[in-house]
């Protein structure tokens, strides 16, 4: 009885060597031995194209399409905006441009083509135009510029070890023309929505300038919970090599 149960024993450990430990991470990723830009640059790009995809077995939801049920804004000079049913894409064809790890600090730059798509509902001013709008609206920014700083620390759960995001900030500036479609932006006069929407088209960077922190701050968030629930969820062996 007692050299059945040492072969059992042994089988189980041979069998668990392969399964009982099963990595954690999605197999597309991979970690980079000493952390070397070059390296970081190169995964990363890699894998934004399957991560902004979700993951499902993690809590991990989509990144493109990012979708939003609803933002409220109210803005200086008493612009309301209500924008539902968002939909962001094109963060899967980002370009990073660089990346470095050090200690427990990270950056990365990276350009991307953002397009916001959606229902709102406005009333008040922009610029010097009166707006009382509902209809589809339409936001294209074909290159903005991002620039992330992380600030990780180690967490142990359960006798494991995690890197986690204890911070993040995000800078970012819009480097091309940023264009607006927004359908029926005087309820009932197309002629006038129609002058309007050139105007704000035209004005496009103070548009930008007066409204669209909010917006765009908001698409940040939206994106980090994912990154940080991605780094909450990976045990640290499994995505930091020295």
């Amino acid at each position: 009885m007692f050299r059945e149960r040492n072969i059992f024993i042994g089988c189980l450990i041979v069998l668990c060597s392969g399964n009982c430990f099963a990595k954690v991470s999605p197999d597309y990723i991979k970690p980079c031995p000493g952390l070397k830009s070059e390296c970081l640059v190169k995964n990363v790009q890699e894998t934004i194209p399957l991560f902004v995809k979700g993951i499902p077995s993690l809590g991990i939801n989509s990144t493109d399409p990012l979708y939003s049920d609803r933002v409220d804004l109210e803005l200086p000079g008493g612009l309301k905006i209500n924008f539902r049913d968002g939909v962001v894409t094109g963060f899967k064809k980002c370009v990073i441009e660089s990346a470095s790890y050090n200690d427990l600090d990270a950056q990365l730059a990276f350009r991307c083509n953002i397009t916001i798509k959606g229902k709102y509902t406005a009333a008040g001013r922009v610029l010097i135009v009166q707006i009382n709008g509902d209809g589809d609206a339409k936001i294209k920014s074909p290159n903005i510029h991002l620039n992330a700083k992380l600030k990780f620390e180690d967490v142990t759960r359960d006798g494991v070890v995690y890197r986690t995001v204890k911070d993040y900030k995000v800078d970012y500036k819009f480097l091309d023309r940023v264009s607006f479609v927004f359908t029926n932006l005087f309820k009932g006069e197309p002629a006038l929505s129609e002058t309007v929407l050139k105007f704000l088209n035209e004005n496009w960077k103070q548009v930008v300038d007066e409204f669209g922190k909010p917006v765009v701050e908001t698409i940040i968030r939206l994106t980090f919970d994912n990154i940080k629930t991605f780094f909450k969820s990976i045990p640290k062996e499994e995505l930091i090599v020295e």
